[in-house]
């Protein structure tokens, strides 16, 4: 009898613990009419985060941020690796002689110090209307996430291998080399590609050279244009991914953060 009682009241304790870690915390801020956390019961969705905050006409939804804490730790070492290669590329440059490499990299590491960790989740869509219409894309939310919908842009920023960081006009249509034409590029800079982030954190290695030369892309309001460095800057001193991660990692900003203005 004891022991059937007291199977009842473990069963009641778990049913109760469960029953709290039901409930799931979300953030939302940005242009939306409701900012601020948003309580849950049950395994709610994007799409539901998204109709609770009322995500408002101004809200630009292709630069709109998912994040995650449980991705802040992965993103955490991807950070602290291209600001390692960074310092070994400054080190390098000194023992060199090569002033001029050794301030871009210096610069180059500050720009990536400012920037956080955001546990950024990289998604299809966070447009409100597409997350109802989509399953698929429709995903479910965790404890703690946030959603940021920013207003939208009007520039594109070239940063990187660059005399210094460019925040450009967007113009309609206007294809990646365009932008790069109006930034002047470091001698140190790889001139044969660049890489293409867009607002929704989609990143693209587009060829810029005349005999790599990729079809024309048109970028969109918010993205960055990342200037590799070129592999005389990064030879014996960061690997073949440098440029890669480089990337990876300032899609993980969202957009108008620390480190992603001039």
């Amino acid at each position: 009898m004891k022991y059937w009682l007291a199977s009842i009241a473990a069963l009641g304790l778990a049913a109760a613990c469960g029953q709290a870690q039901a409930v799931v915390h979300v953030t939302v801020s940005g242009e939306v009419g409701h900012p601020g956390e948003v309580v849950f019961e049950g395994k709610p969705r994007l799409g539901d985060v998204a109709k609770a905050a009322q995500v408002t006409s101004r809200a630009y939804p292709v630069g709109a941020a998912w994040l995650r804490p449980s991705l802040q730790l992965e993103q955490k070492r991807l950070k602290t690796g291209v600001a390692y290669e960074l310092g070994l590329i400054e080190k390098k440059a000194m023992a060199d002689g090569n002033e001029s490499l050794a301030t871009l990299a210096r610069r180059m590491h500050d720009r990536i110090s400012e920037m956080p960790v955001t546990g950024r989740k990289i998604v299809r869509t966070l447009e409100p209307h597409a997350l109802q219409a989509s399953a698929p894309d429709n995903v479910p939310v965790e404890e703690g996430d946030s959603l940021v919908y920013p207003s939208r842009p009007q520039t594109v920023t070239v940063m990187g291998a660059v005399e210094q960081v460019c925040d450009l006009q967007h113009e309609a249509l206007r294809d990646a080399r365009d932008y790069l034409a109006q930034c002047v590029a470091s001698p140190f800079a790889d001139r044969d590609v660049v890489f293409v982030i867009e607002p929704d954190g989609e990143v693209f290695e587009r060829g810029v050279a005349l005999w790599n030369r990729s079809p024309a892309m048109s970028v969109a309001p918010g993205a960055v244009l990342y200037v590799p460095l070129g592999w005389r800057a990064t030879a014996r001193a960061a690997d073949e991914r440098f440029n890669h991660d480089m990337a990876d990692f300032i899609a993980t900003q969202p957009l108008g953060g620390p480190g992603m203005k001039p």
